[in-house]
């Protein structure tokens, strides 16, 4: 079932304008969990002609645990010479300088991810303008949710799949930052 033909011009209308603009991020992160006491262990970004900007590991304060490791394949061994976020920090804060809108599919964890590790190590957390590609993908797929409250979120795999994208997304931030704009590319190539 497709959502309103008027909802999800909407959406067409935002993939569109957002793979022309020159100011635009993907980004993605891996983290050593998902409370709100885990940090992240890994960021990339690249712009809207799929350059990389962003791709590095980050050290944690805190070992990983193994069920972290299980979803993204990142060990402390991995991590153990990595810079920590205070490192990585400026190269992002200088990403959104140039790049004001950040487009993420599920934006609202890599955000408080984010926001969590700055506060962390005492950095002050940058403002941006964020977009949440899962959320966009969810009311251009337009299944409503078994609550009957909005629409069905799908996994990013899931996404790029239906949309007929070859990236497969493999939890490295990297991958999904990648597919995440391959994902926005397709939903606006169906205009």
């Amino acid at each position: 079932m497709w959502a309103n033909r008027t909802v999800r011009a909407e959406v067409i209308e935002w993939a569109l304008e957002t793979i022309q603009r020159p100011d635009v991020l993907y980004l993605d992160t891996e983290t050593t969990g998902l409370g709100d006491r885990d940090e992240l262990v890994d960021i990339a970004a690249v712009d809207n002609g799929g350059r990389v900007l962003l791709n590095t590991l980050i050290k944690p304060r805190r070992p990983i645990p193994r069920d972290a490791t299980s979803i993204h394949g990142i060990t402390d061994e991995m991590v153990r010479t990595a810079p920590s976020w205070t490192d990585v920090y400026p190269r992002y804060l200088d990403l959104l300088e140039r790049y004001r809108h950040v487009i993420v599919y599920n934006a609202d964890f890599d955000q408080r991810m984010i926001q969590q590790t700055c506060i962390a190590v005492t950095l002050s957390p940058p403002r941006a303008t964020w977009h949440c590609a899962m959320k966009r993908y969810s009311t251009f797929a337009g299944e409503p949710d078994r609550y009957g409250r909005g629409y069905r979120w799908f996994q990013l795999g899931q996404a790029a799949s239906r949309l007929g994208v070859t990236l497969v997304p493999d939890h490295t931030a990297l991958a999904d930052a990648q597919t995440c704009r391959e994902v926005v590319r397709a939903m606006a190539a169906t205009l």
